[in-house]
């Protein structure tokens, strides 16, 4: 097995798909020159993401809406990439996807991941994790790990099998960020519900006394119980 340099990509290399040879060649769509690198190529962001831990929503990105990925301290994202890959179909090469040092020196590091001989998906799903104390925010198109070619010593007999759950993985995804708006909303409404009405009793009963401010402080501690149980309730389904 033998790392792919810039010079050997660029001899099997095709940014349109018109031109890429299944059996042998490698295509990138929505890639760049600019991104090749001595031995590798740069991934950018794309169109979508999704974190774990805050607001876990699949989110949308485009050149258009400015939105930016937004991945809070010690939190885990999932990131769409902007290229399109697809790998030759012989088996001949695989990939790996590791960290940019750029990235790094932020804090956000990227859990490598393998790229299958036999690929052509489209974009790569590619795992992030935010080890710094700020909030890291990445712009659409901005490079975020590099991909790095291998050719195989011997063709791979078992290729990558498009029936092995990415559309399903895809509709999970929206699935799930269904259920996270829907958790959201209840957690709210409880939240909400839970605080006024022990204000409302609070403030009946006390008046502005300090068994009032207790009243209050009773009331946001079962908010944080409830809330609690219900995170937890989704957690499991």
């Amino acid at each position: 097995m033998s790392i792919l340099t810039d010079t050997n990509l660029k001899q099997i290399l095709h940014f349109d798909e018109s031109q890429w040879i299944p059996e042998n060649s490698l295509l990138i769509q929505d890639g760049s020159e600019n991104c090749i690198t001595p031995m590798g190529y740069d991934l950018r962001v794309g169109g979508f993401y999704k974190t774990f831990m805050t607001k876990p929503n699949l989110v949308t990105l485009d050149d258009s809406t400015r939105k930016k990925v937004i991945i809070k301290p010690g939190d885990i994202a999932l990131v769409g990439t902007l290229e399109k890959i697809k790998l030759p179909q012989d088996g001949s090469i695989s990939a790996l996807i590791l960290s940019r040092v750029s990235q790094v020196s932020k804090g956000l590091s990227n859990i490598s991941t393998k790229v299958d001989p036999g690929w052509a998906e489209g974009e790569l799903l590619v795992p992030v994790q935010n080890f710094s104390r700020d909030t890291i925010e990445l712009d659409y198109g901005e490079k975020l790990c590099t991909i790095v070619f291998f050719k195989n010593e011997a063709n791979a007999s078992n290729l990558y099998n498009s029936s092995s759950g990415r559309a399903k993985f895809f509709k999970l995804l929206a699935q799930t960020s269904k259920d996270s708006l829907r958790r959201e909303i209840l957690i709210n409404i409880i939240s909400l519900g839970t605080v006024a009405s022990f204000f409302l009793a609070g403030w009946y009963i006390f008046g502005n006394s300090v068994g009032f401010a207790v009243t209050v402080t009773l009331g946001l501690t079962i908010e944080k119980i409830i809330t609690g149980l219900v995170t937890r309730g989704f957690g499991r389904r």
